[in-house]
């Protein structure tokens, strides 16, 4: 994997070519979020639109005394009494009281039924600052360890600033929480054992050295996948089948994004078995970065999941990798 960045330095020397205009702790905070900026940027070395203007969304950072809006639509930060505090192009940062007490915050919302909200279909993105996260994460002990979290919430914002398919997520919302669905993986045995065969012939498939045995594998994939899914419709239903579909698409992507943030800023290794083992994190996550990884193998285009159908991840393997419907 190739590394833009060794270090978040680098990223911090560029962000103070900006000239922020305020000083103290308040000028670090811009310097974190130029370095955000810039690291999104860099990201599209392995997802072209990710950096594009018209993905781009919205940011509220807390810190324990304030909280500060990055380009907030103007009825948005009018609501929350934002003052603005720096300017440049493409980066306008408001100041503004804590709008609610919550002691954590690190994800991506956003109204999906009332019209007469400013945030209606318009996603922004909600996180804490480092300072506040280490509190809850231990092992976030940097920025650099930090801003790959970040990075996942802005995976977040990209996919639903397509308007199309956030319309379609609208109309086809998850019946079961993530993590009341990630525990199906831990308390059913059968289960367990066909999500392992499953990512077990994703990574061979990673692994595989010529394209024959490759397809193999992704054979098998299929074949393993499809005999699981009908058996889960069957006992489980067909709701929690369409609501593994749609984690996987987000949080795999979401992932994807966040590994490629940590590997540019030198806090990730490729030798990281947590990205890659379902033992090791949400089942949906791994085996979902687990396919993008083998979409840039096979050269599928990833920014196809985003245009307007939600479908299951494996329909690229069949539709387009293997050239048949």
């Amino acid at each position: 994997m190739k590394t833009l960045y060794g270090s978040l330095m680098v990223l911090l020397l560029a962000a103070c070519t900006a000239r922020p205009t305020l000083k103290g702790p308040e000028e670090a905070i811009l310097e974190r979020l130029f370095a955000v900026r810039e690291c999104r940027q860099q990201i599209a070395d392995v997802w072209p639109e990710f950096g594009a203007p018209e993905y781009d969304v919205p940011m509220l950072y807390y810190t324990d005394t304030a909280c500060y809006g990055l380009n907030l639509p103007p009825d948005f930060g009018d609501s929350l009494g934002a003052r603005l505090v720096h300017e440049q192009p493409g980066f306008r940062l408001h100041k503004m009281p804590l709008p609610d007490s919550l002691p954590f915050h690190m994800e991506t919302s956003l109204e999906f039924f009332d019209s007469t909200r400013s945030d209606y279909l318009r996603p922004y993105i909600v996180c804490s600052s480092p300072e506040i996260v280490v509190r809850m994460v231990p092992d976030v002990t940097s920025d650099q360890a930090w801003i790959p979290m970040v990075l996942h919430e802005y995976a977040h914002g990209y996919q639903y600033s397509h308007r199309a398919f956030c319309r379609n997520v609208a109309d086809k919302l998850p019946s079961l929480p993530e993590n009341e669905l990630e525990r199906l993986h831990k308390r059913i045995d059968w289960f367990d054992r066909a999500i392992r065969a499953e990512n077990e012939a994703l990574l061979e498939a990673l692994s595989a050295e010529d394209s024959t045995l490759r397809a193999a594998c992704i054979h098998t994939f299929l074949t393993r996948r499809a005999a699981r899914k009908e058996r889960m419709a069957l006992e489980l239903g067909d709701s929690t089948v369409r609501d593994e579909e749609f984690f996987e698409l987000m949080e795999g992507m979401a992932r994807y994004i966040e590994a490629e943030a940590g590997f540019h800023l030198g806090s990730y290794s490729e030798k990281d078995t947590w990205l890659y083992d379902t033992d090791r994190s949400g089942y949906f996550f791994v085996t979902g970065y687990n396919l993008m990884r083998l979409f840039d193998r096979m050269g599928i285009d990833k920014q196809l999941l985003y245009v307007d159908s939600i479908r299951p991840l494996e329909y690229y393997l069949q539709a387009i990798g293997h050239g048949c419907p």
